[in-house]
């Protein structure tokens, strides 16, 4: 009886220590696991930050450089006396009611001045890269606008006459302050960003100048996948992902304003909640990731991996830039964790298969480190070309806006501080729209390089071309007086016109108008272009194919240029 006793125990106590066994292993080998794939997580996270670090921090210098280039437009057309003069003439122009609209529509484009006005607006909108330019009086009436817009209903409705008071944008501008606002247009219904300049004649505030830069004008903000545009009631305006546009940031002011108001903004009242928060879902998924790495992580509506989030604000502006970057690597990392779980058991459970584990886990750990130094090497491409595009133009080799901002402020300096001279042109390529509708947008791609290859050859090396926007340029000159200086851009004017390009057809004649400024011994950036914008409006105006100069002390136009206009 004990014999059967001892031989019923030893039955069922080896099964027990071995089942006893697995556990230990399978509990040892999990730890191992955790921490194995913790690192490759820790290294994933690292070199993904940094990628997404420099996407967003571009994404934010690309926005708060054209929002800057905007403003400057209707500042200094508050500055122009054509248009003080114009709004002192049409102080007596008020609302008394929607039904009074009509009339006093009527009355203003009968208005000869007004027309004129109009008519100015419609021209500087065509080279000012901006939708819609309008002047509003202090009675918060339209009195001029650069165009018309197409109602809802289907006609054509001009923003002449309108009480243009309920905009939240203008508020600010008639009590004298500069303002800046995204919006709906109420009667055209595209989105956009309204800018709004205070106009003060002798000191007394007279009006404001209206701007509105168009949505669909800055759709490079968000060319990575991932980014999206919030305005400062956390409302996403523009986004890579279309479907995100018209969401609402959690908490976000725009769910505390009333109905009215949210119509009265965004022709809407309704945005469903964007819902990015800290994906919870992570440690139910993965329990080996640390709590700290998890609160790093974030979900996002439909979006089944976490996430790193990015944002950057105070752009200048009430906008922000946002990135949500999915974690590419995490998929694999939930492959590997369970890869290695099981490999670590079987190498605990037995000697056995001990030389072929240490096998996987060498090929592995190679792998691994291969995997991390060809990631470097990409972060390191990645910043390298990131680093080339932020200071050259890819298509015409100038350099970039937001690197020849940064050479003129060091130029300045650099002026300032050796007592020397420094001019400052804008050049802008003549009926430029045209060549591209006639002849296609490569013959304008090809129109811009040899633009760009007549300033090099004309132009010292010391002197900078960068590329402002469309087919606008900005002209460096160092230790040139204006007189030089105006010189060498009417040789260069000259030049590209007795020098056709031959990658262009014979039919496409290029001329270039320019406009030309010296530093004076208190500019600042923003003046000196200011000015040469000016210079340039004056070439446009008089004539296109010219080179105008404005002295340093000077900002406004020549007399002979404003009666030309006129």
């Amino acid at each position: 009886m004990g014999s059967m006793n001892r031989t019923t125990l030893r039955q069922v106590a080896g099964p027990v220590s071995f089942a006893l066994i697995v556990l230990v292993c399978w509990f040892v080998a999990g730890m191992v696991a955790d921490r194995m794939v913790q690192q490759e997580l820790d290294a994933a996270l690292r070199a993904q930050r940094q990628m997404s670090t420099s996407i967003v921090d571009n994404m934010a210098e690309v926005i708060a450089s054209d929002l800057a280039m905007s403003r400057a437009i209707p500042a200094t057309m508050a500055a122009m006396d054509v248009i003080q003069h114009a709004l002192v003439q049409a102080q007596n122009y008020a609302a008394n009611g929607e039904a009074a609209e009509p009339a006093l529509r009527t009355a203003l484009l009968k208005d000869a001045q007004m027309t004129t006005v109009s008519q100015f607006l419609h021209d500087a909108q065509g080279f000012s890269g901006l939708d819609q330019i309008w002047i509003v009086n202090a009675n918060g009436i339209c009195v001029a606008s650069s165009s018309t817009v197409m109602s809802p209903q289907g006609f054509r409705q001009s923003f002449v006459g309108m009480d243009m008071r309920p905009r939240g944008y203008l508020t600010n501008a008639l009590l004298g302050a500069f303002s800046e606002a995204y919006g709906v247009g109420r009667t055209s219904g595209e989105p956009g960003i309204f800018i709004a300049a205070p106009v003060y004649a002798d000191g007394l505030l007279v009006g404001a100048v209206v701007a509105k830069v168009g949505i669909a004008r800055l759709r490079h903000w968000v060319a990575h996948a991932g980014t999206f545009v919030t305005d400062d009631n956390g409302v996403i305006i523009m986004a890579h992902n279309s479907a995100l546009e018209g969401r609402a940031l959690p908490n976000s002011h725009v769910t505390q304003m009333s109905p009215a108001e949210r119509r009265m903004i965004y022709h809407r009242d309704t945005f469903p909640d964007m819902r990015i928060r800290v994906d919870t879902q992570v440690r139910a998924q993965a329990p080996w990731v640390p709590a700290a790495v998890a609160a790093q992580l974030f979900g996002m509506n439909g979006q089944p991996v976490p996430a790193l989030y990015q944002n950057r604000s105070g752009l200048n502006s009430g906008l922000s830039a946002h990135l949500v970057d999915p974690l590419t690597a995490w998929p694999e990392l939930l492959r590997n964790h369970k890869r290695d779980h099981l490999l670590v058991f079987l190498t605990l459970a037995g000697t056995v298969a001990l030389a072929w584990v240490i096998t996987v886990s060498y090929v592995r750990e190679r792998r691994h480190h291969r995997a991390t130094r060809d990631l470097a090497e990409q972060l390191q491409s990645a910043n390298t070309l990131l680093s080339a595009e932020a200071r050259h133009d890819a298509l015409t080799g100038a350099l970039s806006r937001r690197y020849f901002l940064d050479l003129l402020r060091h130029e300045i300096d650099r002026a300032h501080t050796g007592n020397e001279p420094l001019c400052m042109a804008i050049a802008d390529l003549d009926h430029f729209k045209q060549i591209n509708d006639r002849f296609g947008h490569a013959a304008g791609d090809r129109a811009l390089e040899h633009f760009v290859d007549t300033c090099r050859a004309e132009l010292r090396s010391s002197d900078a071309i960068g590329r402002l926007g469309g087919e606008e340029f900005g002209l460096l000159l160092p230790a040139t007086n204006l007189a030089g200086g105006r010189e060498v851009v009417e040789r260069l004017r000259l030049r590209l016109k007795a020098e056709p390009s031959p990658k262009l057809p014979a039919t496409v004649g290029l001329s270039v108008s320019i406009g030309i400024t010296e530093l004076s011994h208190d500019d600042l950036p923003e003046r000196i272009m200011s000015r040469a914008d000016t210079a340039l409006y004056a070439a446009k105006t008089g004539g296109r194919d010219r080179t105008e100069a404005l002295p340093p002390d000077d900002t406004a136009p020549p007399t002979r240029t404003v009666v030309n206009a006129w």
